[in-house]
């Protein structure tokens, strides 16, 4: 696992004329700015406009002209309140990532009722999805961030809860707008704990330029400060135990030292079911991991903050085995098999960010560090006694595996933003440079043990420049152009266009329309040989072939806000790529080796509808398409593809034709501190090769259930919270042995109780 920050809050806010601020912390931010003026249009100044959402409350004061603005605001539902001698004015906003939104406020002599308010269209983000603490606290698996992305429309469930976004692997993370490099190959801990977050925002499409680089099937920006509890000296111990041998403990602490504000979280949970099993009752399936994360922000004035993230995660995986033939699972292990996979991480970052006096733009500067090491401990002896049992009755054996990869990391991540009257610009730098190295030992029945050390450096370089351009009250253009470079065992550039319309057709209804490249390097970890071994001979030369992928996204649809705090939209997209970024297992373990496929394709629609307010949360997203895929090549595979004419599309292994997700969270009681949440989660089988051709597993059904209390320091009440994973313990096959990948089954009901003690 790999959680990571904590404390975020309280931020620069800062009137155009007269300025009633408070410190910056947060990293990530939008910008709201507006005008306060009577119902003829004359402006009220020296007014205080109080912006109050999730966790966040800021304030400001109108200018001469009404004019205010709120210069950085952590993304989250809204609300904007100014009481004047004229009336009260309200309104309710959505703010995401460096989106500005201006409004206009008008009081009115009737209390609690909206005023006059018009929110720009680029305060309109379409295929953008995101979760603030109140709603992550709530979730039935809030300990698992892929578990909250596969929420979103476009994002299929895979096996190992892997993420799998419009067709094809890879997800870009980030943490407080530091990139966290991933690469494909199996690492089974999580990146980030989500309880560490104060909000998760996950993009689907429409990728602004400043994304880049890496594979983005979506993006996931993580906002840290889930580990506040509202002021020095507070904290909160969390016990929990449940079923299949659950049990973890979290502590959290939240204190000042002078002017700088620390966070801090500590993790650890073990299970006896943590990976997805090649039967339907596990064996030999065991985890437990710990995790640390502190976060340091120092305000250096009402304009500058200066803030540091540190992490330490450390994971341990039993490799859960078979050991009785089903037509299922044809591969058959020796039962005292003990192949295990630890894995180790370190993060630290540092970030600068300058406010300009207007309030109207910044400058930010990100310097970061990532180790990360994977040790896959093959048991030789038994792995190398298992076999697959092939149609006529036939067994093949299977080879031994052990593996020792480690990554430096180093980046720099440089911005500067500034938003004017119809133009926002932003450019930015992004420097990462890698050094890896692997120690790899295949054995093979008959065989001599082949070795294999490497050691490679690469970097990768991005440059980018955008702006969100208002022609008029009720058109955006948002343009942008990247620049990707990336060296290794492998190289190679791109120039990226990017263009989104955003065009208000009606009131609160947005006809959207995007066109966008993406560059992705294949990472380092990536680029191995080891599968080929078994092809050729352990003299062989090294081969290493993969091509960096290159797609081409667009998407075109309808986004509607139907109230403050409900919106929807209905987006079409068409995904196309050369030389995909794909995987097939390594010889008989869960470690994943990387191949190009020739071309690829994703095309669907997506439906996404989100509701937020005093008392509820609710989601649903529903997604149709076909991911597909032809053209083998690179890496397992030593043969190039046929020639483009005779290649035939055949659908991914991932590939779910229809899939949806649900969830509804109710808040109880006078403080609201009470919750119930339902969750539902549905999907098509994926594709199958059977004996009498290629078809589908079954359809699925799972249901998530949770219930709780959040704690109460005031009165030094104890929280709850009752979480039900796959109540009806619906266990089906994720997928089957087909070649490229071994039988997988998901996790039985899981029933946990924790319960937080505050101070």
């Amino acid at each position: 696992m790999h959680p990571l920050r904590a404390a975020v809050a309280a931020l620069a806010c800062v009137s155009v004329a007269v300025v009633s601020a408070a410190p910056a912390r947060a990293d990530v931010v939008g910008v709201v700015r507006g005008t306060l003026a009577r119902a003829d249009h004359r402006p009220l100044g020296g007014v205080v406009v109080t912006l109050t959402g999730d966790r966040t409350a800021l304030t400001a004061t109108s200018g001469a002209d009404g004019r205010f603005v709120f210069a950085r605001v952590p993304f989250g539902h809204y609300t904007l309140q100014a009481t004047t001698a004229d009336g009260v004015a309200l309104a309710s906003i959505d703010v995401a990532t460096d989106a500005i939104v201006d409004v206009t406020l008008t009081p009115t002599k009737v209390i609690g009722r909206t005023a006059g308010t018009a929110t720009g269209v680029r305060g309109t983000p379409v295929s953008e999805n995101a979760y603030g603490a109140r709603r992550l606290a709530a979730l039935p698996r809030n300990d698992r961030l892929d578990a909250i992305v596969e929420q979103v429309p476009g994002v299929v469930r895979f096996s190992y809860d892997e993420p799998v976004a419009h067709g094809f692997h890879g997800l870009s993370y980030e943490l407080d707008g530091a990139p966290l490099p991933q690469s494909t190959s199996s690492n089974f801990a999580q990146l980030i704990d989500p309880r560490n977050a104060q909000a998760v925002e996950i993009f689907t499409g429409a990728f602004p330029a400043e994304f880049g680089g890496s594979r983005q099937g979506a993006v996931v920006n993580v906002i840290s400060g889930g580990t506040e509890q509202g002021g020095s000296g507070a904290g909160a111990l969390t016990l929990g135990a449940g079923e299949l041998g659950s049990s973890d403990a979290r502590l959290v602490e939240h204190f000042n030292a002078g002017r700088a504000q620390f966070s801090l979280a500590l993790n650890t949970a073990r299970t006896g079911r943590g990976l997805d099993a090649p039967s339907k009752d596990a064996q030999h399936d065991a985890s437990s991991n710990a995790d640390g994360f502190l976060r340091i922000a120092l305000p250096l004035g009402e304009r500058d903050l200066l803030a540091a993230d540190f992490s330490s995660g450390y994971a341990s995986f039993q490799i859960p085995i078979n050991t009785t033939f089903s037509p299922q699972s044809p591969f058959v292990a020796v039962s005292a098999t003990d192949d295990v996979q630890r894995e180790y991480d370190r993060f630290a970052s540092l970030s600068y960010t300058h406010t300009s006096k207007d309030g109207n733009g910044y400058v930010r500067v990100v310097p970061w560090v990532r180790s990360n090491r994977v040790v896959y401990a093959g048991d030789l002896a038994n792995d190398v006694l298992a076999n697959v049992v092939n149609p006529d009755g036939s067994a093949t054996p299977q080879n031994g595996v052990r593996e020792d990869r480690a990554a430096t990391y180093a980046g720099l991540r440089a911005s500067v933003f500034h938003a004017g009257g119809r133009h926002a610009l932003k450019a930015g730098l992004d420097l990462q440079v890698e050094n890896f190295r692997s120690d790899s030992l295949i054995r093979i029945t008959g065989s001599p043990d082949f070795t294999d050390s490497t050691a490679q450096r690469g970097a990768q370089t991005g440059l980018y420049l955008e702006d969100k351009w208002s022609a008029t009250p009720r058109l955006a253009i948002n343009a942008g152009l990247r620049y990707d470079h990336s060296t290794g065992y492998v190289g190679g550039s791109q120039l990226s266009p990017r263009i989104e319309i955003n065009d208000e057709v009606a009131r609160g209804t947005v006809l959207h329309a995007y066109y966008g490249r993406l560059y992705s390097a294949p990472g380092l970890e990536d680029v191995r040989r080891d599968a080929v071994v078994t092809q050729t001979s352990s003299t062989a030369a090294p081969v290493y072939d993969l091509k960096p992928e290159r797609d081409t996204y667009v998407e075109v649809g309808l986004a509607h806000t139907f109230k403050p705090g409900l919106r929807g939209y209905l987006n079409a997209f068409d995904r196309t790529a050369v030389n995909v970024l794909d995987t097939t297992q390594l010889a008989n373990t869960p470690l994943f080796a990387v191949f190009n496929n020739a071309v690829g394709r994703d095309r669907g629609i997506e439906l996404r509808l989100d509701g937020t307010s005093a008392r509820a949360d609710a989601g649903l997203s529903l997604t149709f398409q076909r991911a597909e895929a032809g053209g083998v090549s690179g890496s397992t595979f030593l043969f190039a593809p046929n020639a483009a004419s005779d290649i035939t599309l055949q659908p991914e292994d991932h590939d779910a034709r229809w899939t949806g997700n649900a969830f509804y969270t109710r808040h109880f009681g006078g403080d609201l501190r009470t919750f119930a949440t339902l969750q539902a989660e549905y999907g098509t089988g994926f594709p199958a090769q059977f004996e009498n051709g290629q078809g589908r597993l079954p359809a699925h059904w799972v249901v998530d259930a949770s219930l709780g209390r959040a704690a109460d320091r005031a009165s030094h009440g104890l929280g709850y919270a009752l979480s039900l994973e796959n109540l009806f313990d619906n266990r089906y096959l994720i997928k089957i042995n087909n070649g490229f990948n071994t039988t997988q089954w998901n996790a039985p009901r899981r029933i946990v109780l924790r319960l937080t003690a505050p101070w």
